[in-house]
């Protein structure tokens, strides 16, 4: 392939993952500093980009070069942070919410989540999961040293959070989506209700019993999204909502991955160290972690629209294990 046919490919695939209220040629201006025109010129192959410039292009747009210069190999390109001392929990809320916000800004989109526990996102639906899950993230997860010592309690101020909360919840109830589940999903949110409640690290007994209840109210609304397929937000009516597709699988526990489709582009982001995220937009990756969901749906039963008899034992099974925590620990 010529020189300027790869260049206009390349530029094309930037286009593609680009959100659709963002232009082109005045994004590449803005990366390479350069007028309109001459990035127009490069745009259209006219005028060659130099090593320098596709270095720099590569590395904010967070592309693997391989494809566009038809290299043969296995590796794989991918995005992340590894937060330091200087990062915090809001912050990574804040990044949820420009990710949600972009995939949201295309006009065709959807979400795959193979989940090992509840999808996070469903978290921020109720304040009140939403704050006790904050809280176990800050003190258990990255372990900061002010939440030392420190009880969970309603009264404290979560309010910065739920307000970010709130934008999550709003942007992903905008986008379809496909989850395939396991019964054992709500698992680890209860022992983390049950930890708590043991070590004496919540301030009473009816705010474990509040947690149960919202937990309750979460797989309620859940169970009403599998059964008309729609997604919204909790407490809310599913007017002109987007579509919800569930399936559970009894055999395998998944990995809370994530995949998601934006018209023609897609990404990968992959869990690491219980927190954080790495991503990828390699086609080649791409493609082959969709023909695995494919697989893995063709070998779950959906549970979305159809049949009621197993949501209904699906979602049975997860009330009943709150009741067992809910009897373990007396509240």
């Amino acid at each position: 392939m010529e020189v300027t046919n790869t260049q206009v490919l390349f530029f094309q695939y930037i286009k593609s993952i680009l959100p659709p209220h963002v232009s082109l040629v005045d994004d590449i201006a803005d990366r390479l500093n350069i007028s309109n025109d001459s990035a127009y010129r490069r745009i259209r192959g006219d005028k060659p980009i130099d090593m320098e410039e596709l270095a720099r292009l590569a590395k904010y747009y967070k592309l693997s070069l391989d494809k566009f210069l038809h290299l043969e190999n296995e590796s794989y390109i991918f995005n992340g942070h590894i937060p330091d001392e200087s990062d915090t929990y809001e912050q990574w809320l804040e990044t949820d919410v420009i990710h949600l916000e972009q995939i949201c800004s295309f006009p065709e989109k959807h979400f795959y989540i193979l989940a090992k526990e509840i999808p996070f996102l469903y978290y921020f639906y109720i304040p009140e999961i939403a704050a006790f899950k904050s809280y176990f993230f800050k003190k258990s997860i990255i372990h900061y040293e002010q939440m030392r010592g420190v009880k969970f309690s309603f009264d404290d101020d979560y309010s910065y959070i739920l307000s970010i909360a709130k934008k999550i919840a709003f942007f992903y109830s905008r986008i379809p989506s496909t989850e395939i589940w396991h019964e054992e999903n709500i698992t680890s949110t209860l022992r983390q209700v049950e930890f708590y409640k043991v070590t004496g690290n919540i301030r009473s007994n009816s705010h474990v019993s509040l947690i149960l209840d919202k937990l309750d109210e979460l797989i309620n609304h859940l169970e009403l999204q599998a059964e008309l397929g729609k997604k919204f937000i909790f407490g809310s009516t599913p007017q002109n909502a987007p579509s919800y597709t569930m399936y559970i699988n009894e055999v395998i526990n998944n990995d809370n991955m994530i995949y998601v489709e934006t018209g023609k582009s897609s990404i990968t982001y992959i869990n690491h160290s219980l927190l954080n995220f790495i991503t990828t937009h390699d086609e080649i990756f791409n493609a082959y972690i969709k023909k695995t969901l494919e697989l893995l749906a063709g070998k779950s039963i959906q549970i979305s629209n159809v049949n009621e008899r197993d949501r209904m034992i699906f979602f049975n099974r997860m009330r009943d294990k709150i009741n067992v925590t809910r009897k373990s620990l007396s509240v």
